[in-house]
């Protein structure tokens, strides 16, 4: 443990006394003002228009990297138009070496190696939700929305209707771009500033590049944006989609039995409120077209974590995501009581059929923000009843079993957004179940309500973060827990640290319509950091840091474990770089793995580290690869790994892959562990 120390403050310490460079001071924000246009524009990628000669160039697009705030290494020129429809965008790529633009075909929402081009759109410009739209010279498309949460985050989740065009010329490359406003949300009666920024991707410079100055040393961009200005005027347009579908399925049991026919049919409503909210409907919607999860064997005691792939819940549902209470999976999941099925299984008699899901009957959505920086969501979701079958193998006769009654699930979410891109929400979820005598006496009902925020300083330099609610739950038994959860971080300029204290009680328990994966826990965390964004030396780039996390139990305060970690990630001048990853661990006692009250799985003390190595990733043939390994000192056993990578690209369609690993473990004890 001292050397491990040791090392990891020696290796920090040189990061931190590395040469620094004077950090670029942040402009003003930039604006350019969009022009009304009356003639139509024809999306080709040729700017020909004569509109485009009347309209305000935005330009003096700056660096991200490598050289945060220096101009960028070629000139580009945007042009913002609008209608009574749609926004426009054309933009001139200039590059003075067009057959190195990088131009590889890939599948949308993938943007590859390819250089891009892309646009930022935040209608009601408070630097809380950008729409984001980018596209590649081969003409993928790729868009998504930029959040502002405790991180901003970008959720390519999001699929909207757009029209894009591009083509390479002898002057560089060319976008234009046709964003409808039934792709937006944006106030009917504002003053006609947007919050705007673009960028553009130079894949040979490995340079990525922003119209508004980003400060990388500033945590987040999204309240970084510039302004367009003159989008006023219009209004928004009747936003009513009606999708009605019919489905046929053919079921398959077992040998020589007949084949079950299943129809289905609904409708999907979109409609636009105003032109802050929209609401979202679903009546008897049919999911069969959802791509599958890809099943895992799961011998932990925590439940898998699956993501959200139905349109339904990914689209407008970034408000429900804070506090960490809802988990959309819930809706629709297995039934709550399948293992009745077994239960009620007699002489002679089989489970024919168990339902894996359970059948949606509606779904109701409406959310959006309003000019004054309110966030409001509601949810409400109803499933119908779910019966197990159980068949006689000697008469065949066949019996229903109720595993989950009509149940109904609701989540409602308001939001504020505060100055200096602060803001604070509360949020409520809630579970019903029909009463029904023949399943359960006390039918489930579970509620949860919480809240969430975050306020920051007029610099943005430091944060108060927090969260904290309230579980309630009756299932014959009343249960009630809660959680707490307060963090202080400094989250700007190459010195950045922070702590935080969180507590989760035994009782507690948002999994009904909810994720957590283990209650009863007190955790400590601590972070330092340093980062050079900036080139010096043979360096281009250097993260590091520090970390210490400390766990105990929440009932009788049982030591559960604690760590230490150091991980730095350098790139060099010639884009070839590394990570090196070393953690101890304390001894571990694992209350969660046995399953049973007051016992444990003790790990003891364990040493690892991880070193991972890259080629340059713009170049046709990529390596990579890295090298682990631990220790037990007390078990005297240890172990390494290793694994290799090879990546070749031919031409601007086709990659071939090749992946190698390998693992040796050494030992003298049969065990790592053991229960107590």
């Amino acid at each position: 443990m001292k050397l491990l120390c040791s090392i990891l403050l020696f290796l920090y310490t040189g990061v931190i006394s590395a040469q620094e460079k004077k950090a670029v001071e942040a402009p003003g924000k930039k604006t350019v003002e969009a022009l009304y246009i009356t003639s139509t524009i024809n999306i080709d990628g040729i700017l020909d228009e004569p509109v485009y000669t009347q309209a305000q160039p935005a330009k003096g697009f700056v660096q991200l990297q490598p050289y945060n705030g220096k101009p960028a290494y070629q000139p580009s020129e945007v042009f913002i138009l609008y209608d009574q429809s749609a926004v426009y965008v054309g933009a001139m790529l200039y590059d003075n070496s067009p057959d190195s633009i990088y131009n590889f075909f890939s599948e949308r929402d993938n943007i590859g190696m390819s250089d891009y081009f892309g646009i930022y759109l935040d209608p009601y410009d408070q630097g809380q939700l950008a729409y984001g739209f980018f596209i590649t010279p081969a003409g993928v498309q790729t868009d998504m929305k930029a959040i502002k949460s405790e991180y901003d985050y970008e959720d390519d989740n999001w699929d909207a209707v757009w029209q894009s065009k591009t083509r390479v010329t002898d002057k560089g490359w060319v976008v234009e771009l046709r964003i409808p406003y039934s792709a937006l949300r944006f106030p009917e009666n504002g003053d006609g500033t947007w919050g705007l920024n673009m960028f553009r991707n130079i894949r040979r410079y490995n340079s990525n590049n922003s119209w508004n100055f980003i400060d990388r040393e500033v945590s987040g961009f999204i309240h970084q944006e510039g302004q367009v200005t003159g989008i006023k005027n219009i209004k928004p347009p009747v936003r009513l989609s009606l999708s009605p579908y019919a489905a046929a399925y053919v079921e398959f049991k077992e040998s020589g039995s007949a084949p079950d026919y299943v129809y289905k049919g609904g409708m999907d409503l979109k409609y636009g409120i105003s032109e802050s909210f929209t609401l979202d409907m679903m009546l008897i919607p049919d999911f069969g077209q959802i791509q599958s999860d890809d099943k895992q064997l799961n011998l932990s005691p925590y439940e898998l974590y699956y993501s959200e792939k139905r349109q339904f819940f990914t689209e407008g549902t970034e408000l429900f995501g804070r506090a960490d209470i809802f988990y959309s999976r819930r809706i629709g999941a297995t039934p709550k009581y399948s293992y009745k099925a077994y239960e009620e299984l007699q002489e002679d008699e089989v489970v024919d059929y168990n339902p894996t899901e359970t059948q949606l009957l509606n779904a109701t959505k409406v959310s959006g923000r309003t000019t004054k920086g309110w966030g409001l969501g509601f949810l409400n979701s109803i499933t119908l009843p779910a019966n197990a079958i159980l068949r006689d193998t000697i008469t065949g006769h066949e019996r229903d079993v109720k595993v989950q009654p009509l149940t109904n699930y609701n989540v409602v979410v308001v939001d504020k957004s505060l100055k200096n891109n602060s803001y604070i929400s509360l949020i409520n979820s809630n579970l019903m179940m029909a009463r029904d005598t023949s399943l359960v006496e006390d039918p489930l009902r579970a509620n949860v309500t919480a809240t969430d925020f975050q306020i920051r300083n007029k610099a943005k330099t430091f944060a108060v973060k927090g969260k904290g609610g309230i579980s309630f739950r009756r299932n014959g038994e009343q249960e009630t827990g809660y959680f707490a959860g307060l963090g202080v971080e400094k989250n700007s300029g190459k010195l950045v640290y922070g702590i935080s204290q969180s507590i989760y009680s035994d009782k507690y328990n948002p999994n009904d319509l909810g994720y957590l994966q283990r209650n009863n826990e007190l955790k400590t965390e601590s972070h330092i950091g340093y980062n050079i964004v900036e080139p010096f030396g043979i360096f281009r780039e250097i993260h590091s840091s520090l970390f210490y996390e400390h766990i105990r139990m929440y009932r009788d305060a049982d030591l559960f474990t604690n760590e230490i970690g150091f991980d730095t990630y350098a790139q060099f001048k010639n884009n070839y770089g590394f990570e090196l990853f070393l953690q101890y661990t304390g001894n571990k006692y694992d209350y969660y793995e046995p399953r049973v009250p007051d016992r444990y799985y003790f790990e003891p003390q364990k040493l690892t580290f991880n070193l991972f190595a890259f080629s340059d990733n713009r170049k046709p043939l990529r390596v990579s690869g890295g090298i682990g390994g631990f220790r037990i000192p007390e078990q005297d056993q240890h172990g390494y790994w290793g694994n290799g990578y090879l990546r070749l690209r031919i031409g601007r369609r086709y990659m071939v892959k090749k992946k190698k690993n390998y693992t040796k473990k050494k030992k003298k004890k049969k065990d790592d562990g053991h229960y107590r």
